[in-house]
């Protein structure tokens, strides 16, 4: 599930697109004015949609004290829709621009473009509720972040990046345990794939690692 913080002075405005966005699958945080949005920063959202004019200072000058420390993905909201300002919100490192009034369903677009355009780096996947980060070698479902073993890591990463392609047992056998395979070891090969898949679907109901009869197994649809 994707983390989206909206910063928009408008109450009314504001709470509208938290049920919108709620509705389409987000979890949405909240904030007013620059103080709020400044601690909202730690709940780590993926995206931020925040008004220009806000009651304590500029959207765009709070957004560049954010950015020094780290880059979080933004669409500025305004009702000003004069060259300058757009040019300066882009030079503010926003990912887009959008003037009052807008259109729900397109910022939402505009958000799923720019999730997707920055987690499919090969650094990071999102998939239904799991996230996983191959950098830091770190896994999470929804909020909880799932707790691995090196050999489930290693499981988990080769799957995941051939997501939709068929990887043999005996691949895996070669890539993470150094192995030829026989009927013996292919028993460790289930054993190790069912934990995973418990750890990562639990609570969820979905699967995520899909057993290929005769074939092996594939990650996704």
């Amino acid at each position: 599930m994707f983390k989206i913080l909206i910063v928009e002075d408008d109450v009314q405005m504001n709470q509208a697109l938290k049920l919108f966005f709620t509705k389409n699958g987000y979890q949405v945080f909240q904030a007013k004015n620059c103080r709020e949005a400044g601690q909202m920063i730690d709940r780590q959202p993926d995206i931020i949609v925040a008004d220009i004019g806000l009651p304590d200072g500029s959207g765009t000058g709070w957004y560049q004290v954010l950015c020094s420390a780290k880059k979080i993905p933004t669409i500025f909201l305004t009702a000003k829709d004069e060259e300058e300002d757009i040019l300066a919100g882009y030079e503010a490192g926003c990912e887009e621009y959008v003037t009052k009034p807008i259109s729900p369903k397109i910022l939402l677009k505009k958000v799923e473009v720019i999730l997707k355009r920055n987690t499919d780096s090969g650094d990071m996947l999102h998939y239904k509720d799991l996230k996983i980060d191959y950098g830091k070698k770190r896994a999470w479902v929804g909020e909880k972040e799932i707790k691995l073993t090196p050999k489930e890591w290693k499981l988990l990463e080769l799957l995941s990046r051939n997501k939709g392609r068929i990887i043999t047992k005996d691949l895996l056998l070669s890539k993470i345990w150094d192995i030829d395979g026989d009927f013996a070891q292919e028993h460790v090969v289930t054993v190790s794939i069912n934990r995973l898949r418990k750890k990562i679907g639990k609570g969820t109901g979905v699967v995520y690692i899909k057993n290929i009869f005769g074939l092996g197994y594939t990650f996704g649809e």
